[in-house]
């Protein structure tokens, strides 16, 4: 699961607060016997970024393309008042100042993705399984340890290698979920903060096409292949 920071996501304007009601839902959602389609699976580094270019393109950021469009309109209003007075140190400044902000606002996805990646890289490694069923979606997260990590054994019958799955469960109709796809991945979003991704080497053909069948016709579907 990647939680997605201000850096990425768009003006919202009273979207729900992150994580309102799919903690506690499962409480409320009538079990199914069977899943629709259960499968594991982690994620690379490089499907995560896959995944945050392709929710950064669905959701595009009304602030980063007004930045955008405003230092580019100021930049264009200062070359014409240098063209009109080229000794105006004033102006020079200005547009300085105007092609830094112009910089920044176009590199800002890519920065807000690499700051996600480094921070990442910091985290312990997550193991994930996923259950679709016709009302709901049930996500186990596993957070193991590093290779290096020494962990000191309290419990003699604890697992060595894994703590103890969180789960998070989706209530269809009930939580704010869309679906995108791209190259690499299916991919969840919820609340448009969150993205859950699941990549396609780790599932069959059977289970790509079940999934993508259920996310597409439960959800919101586009595909950005």
């Amino acid at each position: 699961m990647i939680c997605i920071s201000n850096g990425l996501i768009p003006d919202l304007g009273g979207l729900a607060e992150e994580n309102s009601g799919a903690e506690n839902a499962v409480g409320n959602v009538s079990s199914s016997a069977e899943p629709v389609v259960q499968f594991s699976y982690d994620n690379t580094l490089e499907e995560i970024d896959g995944a945050m270019k392709s929710f950064q393109a669905r959701f595009k950021s009304k602030r980063g393309i007004f930045s955008i469009a405003a230092y580019s309109l100021i930049t264009a209003a200062v070359i014409v008042s240098i063209v009109i007075n080229p000794t105006s140190v004033f102006a020079y400044a200005a547009l300085l100042f105007c092609a830094v902000g112009l910089i920044y606002s176009i590199t800002d996805r890519s920065r807000a993705r690499r700051r996600t990646i480094d921070a990442l890289r910091d985290m312990n490694p997550e193991e994930y399984s996923a259950a679709f069923y016709n009302d709901k979606i049930e996500i186990d997260t596993v957070i193991k340890p590093k290779a290096n990590e020494v962990r000191v054994k309290i419990d003699e019958q604890a697992d060595d290698e894994a703590i103890s799955p969180l789960k998070t469960t989706f209530v269809i109709g009930d939580d704010l979920l869309e679906f995108i796809e791209n190259d690499e991945s299916l991919l969840l979003v919820f609340n448009r903060q969150q993205i859950y991704c699941f990549p396609k080497r780790c599932l069959s053909v059977e289970q790509e096409d079940k999934v993508r069948d259920f996310l597409t016709e439960k959800l919101s579907g586009q595909s950005e292949n």
